[in-house]
């Protein structure tokens, strides 16, 4: 491809990444992307999706689908770049180079659709980052008849020009869970008249460390991670729950 195709994704790249929406939010983002891909020849498919959209090039079988995620997170950028976001979300995940590189993928493929031996299905998934996306998809009928989809992610440690594969799971998935813990609240300097729910907390969050250091083969991935805490309220007494 030419330089030319490069720099004019980079500049919807950058496009994207200065507008960026939040799971289930995304209606600029899917007005864009069909305009997008109309302009390519491309029409989005009746796909009953609030945000998020599916189309196709080719036809017949086998069905091949090249997946992306369109959604952004609800933090504050303080990037400094010159297309830096301008909403209060960002596209901190690499979502933008996502669905700008299936924008590049969609227009190769629509030129040289005359040579496709079967379908591929393009899938700008929703809701990502609140693990609604995929469900929503697969719901409206979106991989159904598909022979094999292709959903990848950027990979910074990767160069340029490079792509990484392997069989099985190459990323942890998610599972949350919460827990509330609940003592006896008391003075701080009487913690013998109460239950200290932030000592039963902190070594709640210890020890589930030992689940994966003492109950996972070494020879399997696991990552078990705590990422947000809410506990007491003031200084000097120890917190109920």
């Amino acid at each position: 491809m030419t330089d030319v195709f490069y720099e004019d994704l980079a500049k919807t790249r950058q496009q994207i990444h200065q507008h960026p929406e939040v799971s289930e939010d995304e209606h600029e983002t899917t007005i864009f992307l069909k305009g997008y891909l109309r302009k390519l020849g491309i029409e989005p498919l009746d796909y009953p999706l609030k945000t998020g959209l599916i189309a196709e090039i080719g036809s017949g079988h086998p069905i091949i689908a090249l997946r992306a995620d369109i959604d952004a997170l609800p933090i504050q950028e303080n990037t400094g770049l010159s297309y830096a976001s301008e909403n209060g979300a960002m596209h901190a995940c690499g979502h933008d180079f996502h669905q700008t590189s299936l924008l590049g993928a969609a227009q190769i493929l629509k030129e040289r659709e005359a040579e496709l031996k079967g379908t591929v299905r393009l899938i700008f998934q929703p809701a990502e980052e609140n693990f609604q996306g995929a469900y929503q998809i697969i719901e409206v009928g979106g991989i159904d008849g598909v022979s094999a989809i292709i959903g990848y992610h950027n990979n910074p440690h990767l160069k340029p020009g490079q792509i990484g594969l392997r069989s099985g799971a190459i990323m942890a998935g998610v599972e949350q869970f919460r827990v509330n813990v609940k003592g006896v609240s008391s003075h701080a300097a009487r913690p013998d008249l109460g239950v200290d729910t932030v000592l039963v907390t902190t070594t709640i969050i210890n020890n589930l460390q030992q689940i994966v250091a003492r109950t996972i083969s070494p020879f399997d991935s696991a990552v078990l991670s705590v990422t947000h805490i809410e506990v007491g309220n003031t200084w000097n007494v120890l917190p109920a729950s």
